[in-house]
């Protein structure tokens, strides 16, 4: 069990009468309450007995804000003894990048105490850094005893056949705090609990897709539990303003482009994710240089750790900042949000914020000073790749090498001329028209640029990346996508690309892979040189549908849908192996994949805006909407879509001709329905 980065349970075991149990089910309720149904193995008896007997004990888990409820419940059926229940549990408190890394540190600070029988409290202190994990067993009156590492429970007092206890965990990671009792779940249910009132707001705030696509329904619903799992909220903000966390187990803490791109994604079911990603980012904006973290002044961090090892400066994540792409991506959903939104002063706070972005870009992010984007760490020890593909063999040449630094990926100019030509309009309603046309020109001029030092005439297609001797990398992988996503390319070169990326070296018929499989580093079962990546996939959808390419787009989106419909529950995961599918074939799961994990969850949200080709440009009163169903959905509806400050319903149905109508319920105010995709959406040469 984790909390702060840190690891407050390393074991946890479960005995009746010191017998090991079976576990005969188990069922996730909700994404903070799970069900587990066990029985006990041939357990001792005094006496020679005719008639046998079963013992089975149910355990209801609720997960709530650094606490954790367990109720215990143990029937017997028949004369079956069952005398005592044993929990061993230990704390460990090991950091969370110990773990990932397997390098253990001693820690001699352990203590463990049994205060009062009903309380087990284990603590760790050095040097002012602070983690406690009290237990305590519900109710106080209810017998125990610790020994030996394990709490145990006489079985007794039976009620109607059925035994009951309940144990509470509260993780503490600061000196001061002081856990309430509180009121604990009755029967799983957490009645009256916190977290559960904020769960229920914000299944009264998100948006629903009703769909006669089983997959993209279901797939939806559970993206709306992901990210109701995700949510990291901010004392300082309001209740219905989170911050995505990247996902769970690893990354759950404040990411910098993870965030960013998962509250793009999350625009049509709740735009407030980006409001608080927004608020969040602007206050660990760096000021000032520090080549340990990667930081420069204006950058937008990368990762935000709280443990022991981020604490004491074993990493550098207080915050890191080694990413070159979260800075451009923040102004781009600053531009998204305000679309969205349409209120320039809700946004005018982040002003500066925006104008230091915009100064690292132009002063940092180009690094050798040719007008592109790009990116190199400033030290030995700092992360290699500092794109979206930051495994340290993420990025590579067409013989599998490593490119020399500074290394310029396309996707990062994709994102620098969006987040330019977006954040001019909102810059022009703060009243900085001379900025606004400015920026616009720029975002022109990158346009310009990026086609001559990209575009591969032989190939057909646009260059991964240029490396530090300005040499274009024609090595085969998914990135141009996000070219065509954000519309830098112009029409003929742009159907080229998106030819390219449906070929079946990229394309697996799930989703494309981020590698070619004809490239000598393939591996299908790697992190990034040949695996699937949900997002990246449905980010290449959307580059299709901009350009009229809408086949492929279904094509992408039904490859993902079918890839959810194999995991447990439609669940999508961070990625999966980039294997070819083949009949009756299901996606083979990446061992160490986030589940949830924010940008796969959001996919599913991007699908839907996709397929409506859903537009606001709420600043200019208008709602573009250009739908088009594939035959395996003609009926998508979106409900309780937040756009300005309305609340609507999109309905849309494909016809009998392929075409696809629709029809907009609710009160639109002033706002006005156009069909066809909107301006800025031209692809000319």
């Amino acid at each position: 069990m984790f909390s702060d980065d840190t690891r407050f349970i390393s074991r946890h075991e479960l005995l009746l009468n010191d017998r090991p149990l079976t576990c005969l089910a188990a069922a996730r309720l909700s994404f903070r309450h799970a069900r587990w149904t066990y029985t006990a193995a041939s357990l001792p008896s005094p006496e020679a007995m005719d008639v046998g007997g079963r013992v089975t004990v149910t355990l209801d888990r609720v997960v709530s804000a650094r606490r954790l409820r367990e109720d215990y419940s143990v029937r017997c059926y028949g004369a079956v003894p069952a005398t005592m229940l044993q929990l061993q549990l230990e704390s460990d408190f090991a950091d969370l990048f110990e773990v990932r890394t397997q390098r253990w540190q001693r820690r001699p600070g352990v203590n463990t105490s049994w205060v009062r029988g009903s309380r087990l409290e284990t603590r760790y202190h050095r040097d002012g850094f602070v983690r406690r994990c009290l237990v305590r067993v519900l109710p106080q009156s209810q017998p125990a005893s610790y020994a030996n590492g394990a709490l145990r429970f006489p079985i007794e007092r039976w009620t109607d056949g059925e035994w009951k206890v309940s144990v509470q965990y509260d993780l503490i990671a600061t000196a001061q705090a002081r856990p309430s009792m509180g009121r604990g779940p009755e029967s799983g249910a957490d009645r009256g609990d916190r977290a559960e009132r904020l769960r229920s707001r914000w299944h009264r705030t998100v948006a629903r897709v009703h769909a006669n696509d089983l997959r993209l329904r279901l797939a939806f619903d559970q993206a709306v539990e992901d990210f109701a799992a995700l949510r990291l909220y901010d004392h300082d903000f309001s209740p219905d303003v989170w911050i995505p966390a990247a996902g769970i187990p690893w990354y759950v803490a404040v990411f910098g482009r993870d965030s960013i791109i998962a509250s793009l994604q999350a625009l049509p079911a709740h735009p407030l994710f980006a409001v608080g990603t927004l608020q969040k980012l602007a206050q660990w904006q760096a000021h000032e240089f520090d080549p340990r973290r990667d930081a420069e002044p204006g950058k937008i961090c990368h990762e935000m750790r709280s443990g022991e090892w981020a604490h004491f400066g074993t990493i550098p994540h207080s915050p890191y900042y080694g990413t070159a792409d979260a800075t451009p991506l923040y102004l781009l959903l600053l531009g998204e949000t305000y679309r969205w939104l349409g209120d320039p002063g809700l946004l005018h706070p982040l002003r500066h914020t925006a104008e230091r972005c915009l100064d690292w870009i132009d002063r940092y992010g180009d690094r050798d000073g040719d007008g592109l984007q790009e990116y190199a760490p400033q030290t030995p020890s700092g992360y290699r790749n500092q794109s979206w593909r930051d495994a340290h063999d993420g990025v590579l040449d067409d013989a599998g090498g490593f490119p020399k630094h500074p290394i310029a990926t396309c996707e990062m100019q994709a994102y620098v001329y969006a987040a330019k030509r977006d954040v001019a309009e909102l810059f022009a309603a703060w009243g900085d028209h001379e900025r606004a046309a400015r920026l616009r020109r720029e975002a022109l001029e990158l346009q310009r640029r990026f086609t001559e030092r990209f575009w591969l005439p032989e190939e057909r297609t646009v260059a991964f990346a240029l490396d530090g001797d300005k040499r274009p990398l024609g090595t085969p992988t998914s990135n141009p996508g996000h070219c065509l996503w954000l519309g830098i390319l112009g029409g003929d070169r742009a159907q080229s690309v998106a030819d390219r990326l449906m070929r079946a070296d990229l394309f697996t018929g799930f989703g494309l892979r981020t590698l070619s499989s004809d490239h000598p580093s393939y591996d299908p079962h790697s992190y990034q040189r040949g695996s699937v990546w949900p997002h990246d996939t449905m980010i290449a959808a959307a580059g299709m549908r901009r350009y009229g390419r809408d086949e492929e787009a279904w094509r992408l989106i039904d490859g993902i849908l079918e890839a959810a419909s194999a995991f447990d529950g439609f669940q999508l995961p961070e990625l999966f192996a980039g294997l070819q599918r083949q009949p009756l074939d299901a996606p083979v799961p990446f061992e160490r994949a986030n589940v949830p994990q924010a940008w796969a969850a959001g996919s599913v949200f991007h699908a839907v805006r996709i397929l409506l080709g859903l537009e606001p440009d709420i600043p200019n009163g208008r709602l573009y909407l250009n739908p088009a169903l594939p035959p395996w959905c003609s009926e998508l509806v979106l409900d309780n879509l937040r756009v300005g400050g309305q609340r609507i319903t999109v309905e849309a149905r494909r016809k009998s001709d392929g075409t696809s109508a629709f029809e907009v319920r609710g009160h639109l105010g002033p706002l006005q329905v156009v069909h066809g995709p909107p301006p800025w959406w031209r692809t000319e040469e």
